[in-house]
């Protein structure tokens, strides 16, 4: 062996990292800002999206209009969306950013859209790596500059939120997204690192602000080696989260089918995503619904009776004498109703044993759950499901206060209530 030839080390990569973060002049947030009226007050969570031009579909703007949509007023000033538009062609860099100006002042408005760029002297070499993957050189240039492109995201929003999740820009996403975040954070007593939210690649991923800098640093030593939906794992194991934490079901969904890489597509499905779309779209007058199970917030019992996508999901099995009652704002006249339980990925954790009854009187006590009386028997449940369409033959011309679905017996699995769906009365005409 020859002693005096110079062994490559460790400390060689450390010496010569790909970007030298130590350069980065001054207010450089500022500059990379192509929107300049965006806030910088500290808020829970930042949205990170990069994006770049494509040869054909483009998905950037429905992806923010995704968000948007399924953001509440008030969640709105809890959230910065990022988005990085991660190309060097300045008339794209334009096209899109006068769109997202046009198409979202409001948030705009609010500082909550981040429109940045980079500049490309961030970048180091792209053209002759070596790469631990045999591809052509197209895609580990393509591969190299994503995740450069990754790192600079980090860099920029590491000061603006508690928390940042990644996102790609071909994704939707679910009513209560946020406070699903939320209530999964909350969930964890120990440590953690990265919570995920999406079960493919770089999608959803969740780490405090305070540790993606040290994440953009390891992106960027092993820039040219590997993707960086293999360089997160790597650095979730070094911050000592030897185990993956998915929230199941996700909430993100990758939609988009042509990549950012010219010519590869991509079809991928999250096993885990189920936006649970109502289909039998009753009437379902103004109600409170309430239950004596424990379920976490996104899952909460309004919305299986909401004409919106979504179920409610218990937290424990269900046990004999578990309700569930559905409390009109005025009492309704009612000609039929259909219930739904358990879900297509989830079968099993349907109403195994319950009866549904009428309450013609209801009497409040406070806030809360009324008190509801002159209970009719209206069915029991088969196989998860009931369905009633004579109402009016069992309650009379009786106005109904409130609906009660009543477990008979404990069960072992958990309690999802799919859809509740109510239907009117007509009058007939003369």
């Amino acid at each position: 062996m020859d002693y005096g030839r110079h062994q490559i080390s460790y400390e060689d990569f450390l010496d010569k990292p790909s970007v030298d973060l130590t350069k980065l002049r001054a207010n450089w947030r500022a500059d990379a800002r192509i929107i300049q009226n965006a806030s910088n007050k500290k808020r829970f969570l930042t949205i990170g999206i990069p994006t770049v031009k494509r040869e054909k579909d483009e998905y950037i703007l429905n992806t923010v209009q995704s968000i948007v949509n399924c953001t509440t007023e008030k969640e709105l000033a809890e959230i910065y969306i990022v988005v990085f538009l991660a190309d060097f062609d300045a008339k794209w860099k334009e096209g899109i950013s006068r769109q997202l100006r046009e198409k979202f002042e409001k948030i705009i408005s609010l500082g909550t859209l981040h429109v940045i760029q980079a500049w490309e002297s961030f970048y180091p070499p792209l053209d002759n790596l070596k790469h631990t993957f045999v591809d052509p050189e197209t895609k580990k240039k393509w591969r190299a500059k994503q995740n450069v492109d990754y790192a600079f995201l980090f860099l920029y929003s590491e000061t603006l939120a508690q928390y940042y999740i990644q996102m790609e820009d071909d994704i939707y996403t679910i009513p209560g997204y946020l406070q699903a975040i939320k209530d999964y954070i909350h969930k964890f007593r120990e440590r953690w690192v990265c919570l995920e939210f999406s079960e493919l690649g770089f999608i959803g991923k969740l780490y405090h602000s305070d540790d993606i800098n040290k994440l953009a640093k390891m992106v960027l030593l092993f820039y040219a080696q590997q993707p960086c939906d293999v360089t997160y794992l790597n650095f979730n194991t070094q911050m000592l989260q030897f185990k993956r934490h998915i929230r199941r079901p996700t909430i993100f969904e990758h939609v988009g089918y042509h990549s950012s890489l010219p010519g590869k597509v991509q079809p991928l499905k999250d096993r885990f995503f189920h936006s649970y779309p109502k289909t039998l779209k009753g009437d379902n007058p103004s109600a409170s619904v309430y239950t004596s199970m424990p379920f976490e917030g996104y899952f909460n019992p309004d919305n299986c009776y909401s004409r919106e996508n979504g179920i409610f999901w218990s937290t424990r099995s269900g046990k004999a004498n578990d309700w569930f009652t559905v409390a009109f704002s005025e009492p309704q006249m009612i000609s039929r109703i259909e219930i739904e339980t358990g879900t297509h990925t989830h079968p099993h954790d349907k109403i195994h044993y319950a009866k549904l009854e009428a309450s013609l009187a209801s009497q409040a006590k406070g806030p809360g759950k009324p008190e509801c009386g002159s209970n009719k028997l209206l069915g029991y449940f088969d196989d998860g499901n009931i369905k009633v369409d004579n109402v009016q033959s069992i309650t009379g011309r009786h106005r109904i206060h409130c609906l009660n679905i009543i477990l008979t017996n404990k069960q072992e699995t958990w309690v999802i209530v799919k859809e509740i769906a109510v239907f009117i009365a007509r009058k007939r005409s003369q």
